[in-house]
């Protein structure tokens, strides 16, 4: 995260003894948190373990903002961590509290010391319990040069690299890491901490950065890689001028870190996962984490805040660490049973759609298969269609017309039947058309099937309402269509009632709704069919007895053929069931309350009486019985739940080392996992 609005100036005066002077035996002293200084030379890659994670951001403490608790769910399941920060990050070079920045005088190079001082500290309080604990820096080489890499002396699975690339103001401008990325700016040079183990300065050009992170991205062996948002949404500044919510520099480190992921999917030989996080749009909706991960979450900045001093113990005034969101926030129908009784289930591993199924029903599963070319982003869904026929979608992310503008395109493929190939992917493409930049707002493909067999698509759009595209007679598909709706999230959930007909549901907040400005409460926009065939009806918004956020979920009632809508309850473990009884009928004016499991995304739901979703520890909750239990591996996206053929629920969960775990229930009602290759 860079310096910005709410953080005051700061001043090499006031850095105390982050960054001390190299003393005898190679030791050095880092505030209190100590450093043993090494050389290393390039080194060959061991075998990599089951799971293994990487974060790519822009700054120091972008990880502690919009990452964690996930981050440090990793660390504490033991799993090799490492962290890549690509900026110096040395903003105004002035490390001062609030109110102070005015007088503290200007130096770069310290300022970015106490940066990295801080997510040492931060790092060590999340592996070892102390912020003191020891790290060991060394050097490695790279291509471009040499780059320092720390790791915990009583944690060496957990390491942090600084690549330091500078922000620069020159006769003609500012020249940063976005300037790189959009081709304005030829080459970066970096400006390395004081104190840093790798003191010479190198220069970066876009690809030379892409291929850095890269080489990186091959040394470590991640099965799982974390970035920031690559696509932050639409705002508007006070004088009406469009603009991405995000810092400019997070959203060109994503894409930069994007590129990189896809060299290094095309040449691992381990499956790998990829989790985009939103960044600063967190304060423009309603907090979806709970008080107890809030405050674990502010503990951990504050320990960063320690050195860096313009964050402090005020790093909660900007809206931004009560939230931890995914860019795509996943869906829960990626599990779906088959016409033959079977299950399967499809997810994205290492940029390809993977397809698993039973070998029999409540059997055992055969292996992934990818049935897609790479490209695609996490957030799929499976559709069953009349005649035993399956459909997946996903949005798909190509080359374009410079590497700056690809292309983002929804697809689907569809199975003529169990145990057959997928057939040919057909392109449904994108709500905004044919214009390059919007076509990055796309969100999430939300499929249902109507009464008469026709299928329609809902997304998202960069207007932030909902736009459709609905099958014809024929089989082919209509144009999208803008359905209205405003400020709607991410994370949309529709299904079918006992007659036929398509509901929609997306969380959304009034018109100028803000974390600390809050005007109305947090609601729904709902669409509904007349009948099937017929159009989608006009959206509607209701403002619910209290604030609901996204991402939502639907299901269909097995006893009386209604609808079950899931929506989290902001700034709580809580969910909330509103129900529609009967086919067509009035939606339930006040909602159950179904407690929580804590944690973050959505919650869904099988048959209504099963329920499933991440919880505190980035593990699995359930709820069959009106309590959670908790369960299962380390996962990453969303769970996937459904019924199989005899009304059983069956639960998915892509785990961190990129492989798929069901949960059945045992003869004693107690949840089985099961892993599969």
């Amino acid at each position: 995260m860079g310096r910005r609005g709410l953080r005051a100036g700061a001043g090499a005066a006031t850095l105390l003894a982050v960054v001390a002077a190299v003393g005898v035996g190679g030791h050095r002293s880092h505030g209190v948190a100590s450093r043993t200084a090494h050389a290393a030379g390039r080194t060959t890659p061991t075998a990599a373990p089951r799971a293994s994670h990487v974060q790519i951001v822009a700054h120091p403490d972008d990880d502690l903002y919009f990452m964690n608790p996930d981050v440090e769910q990793a660390i504490k399941a033991g799993d090799p961590v490492a962290t890549i920060y690509v900026e110096a990050a040395e903003a105004n070079g002035r490390n001062a509290r609030r109110g102070q920045g005015r007088t503290a005088p200007v130096d770069y190079t310290s300022y970015s010391a106490a940066r990295h001082e801080g997510v040492r500290r931060a790092y060590a309080r999340m592996a070892t319990g102390s912020p003191q604990a020891r790290w060991i820096a060394s050097t490695i080489s790279t291509a471009a040069g040499p780059v320092e890499m720390d790791h915990l002396q009583d944690a060496p699975q957990v390491r942090l690299v600084f690549l330091d690339v500078g922000t620069w103001r020159r006769p003609g401008g500012m020249q940063r890491l976005s300037g790189l990325w959009d081709g304005s700016v030829r080459a970066l040079d970096t400006r390395p901490a004081r104190g840093s183990l790798a003191p010479a300065r190198l220069s970066y050009t876009r690809n030379e950065l892409i291929a850095q992170l890269a080489g990186l991205l091959a040394r470590l062996r991640p099965t799982v890689v974390r970035a920031q948002d690559p696509d932050p949404e639409r705002g508007y500044d006070r004088k009406g001028k469009g603009h991405r919510i995000d810092h400019p520099d997070h959203t060109a480190t994503a894409q930069l870190a994007w590129r990189a992921i896809w060299r290094y999917e095309s040449s691992a030989h381990l499956p790998v996962v990829t989790e985009f996080y939103r960044g600063y749009d967190n304060r423009h909706w309603p907090h979806n984490l709970d008080a107890s991960a809030e405050r674990d979450k502010m503990a951990l900045i504050g320990t960063y805040g320690d050195a860096d001093l313009q964050v402090g113990r005020t790093g909660d005034l900007n809206g931004w660490p009560q939230s931890t969101r995914a860019r795509y926030p996943g869906t829960t129908g990626w599990i779906a049973p088959l016409a033959d009784g079977r299950m399967a289930a499809v997810a994205v591993v290492s940029g390809r759609v993977t397809f698993w199924e039973e070998t029999a029903p409540n059997g055992a599963w055969r292996a992934g298969r990818p049935i897609s070319s790479p490209g695609f982003i996490s957030d799929l869904s499976l559709l069953a269609l009349p005649g035993g026929r399956l459909a997946v979608f996903g949005v798909r992310v190509s080359a374009g017309s410079s590497i700056t503008a690809p292309r983002y395109r929804i697809l689907y493929a569809t199975r003529p039947r169990p145990g057959g190939d997928f057939g040919r992917w057909q392109d449904l493409g994108n709500p905004a058309g044919h214009a390059t930049a919007r076509q990055r707002d796309v969100g999430a493909p939300v499929p249902a099937i109507d009464g008469r067999g026709r299928i329609t698509i809902f997304s998202r759009n960069g207007g932030l309402g909902v736009s459709g595209r609905t099958q014809r007679a024929d089989g082919s598909f209509g144009p999208w269509q803008d359905l209205g709706g405003h400020r709607i999230e991410d994370g949309l959930a529709t299904g079918t009632d006992a007659t036929g007909r398509i509901e929609l549901f997306g969380a959304a907040t009034p018109v100028g709704w803000r974390w600390d400005r809050p005007s109305g409460t947090p609601g729904l926009w709902h669409w509904r069919q007349r009948e099937p065939g017929a159009p989608m009806g006009r959206g509607t918004y209701t403002a619910t007895p209290g604030p609901v956020t996204g991402p939502l979920t639907m299901s269909t009632d097995t006893k009386g053929g209604g609808l079950t809508l899931l929506a989290r309850v902001p700034e709580t473990a809580s969910t909330l069931a509103f129900r529609a009884s009967r086919p067509g009928g009035s939606w339930t004016a006040v909602p159950t309350d179904l407690a929580g499991p804590g944690g973050h995304g959505p919650i869904g739901s099988a048959g209504a009486s099963v329920l499933a979703g991440r919880d505190d520890l980035g593990t699995v909750a359930i709820s069959d019985t009106g309590a959670w239990t908790h369960s299962g591996p380390l996962f990453v996206h969303a769970p996937g739940i459904a019924l199989d053929a005899q009304g059983q629920p069956v639960i998915a969960a892509l785990g961190v080392d990129g492989r798929l775990n069901i949960a059945r229930r045992s003869a004693s009602s107690a949840w089985r996992w099961q892993e599969v290759s």
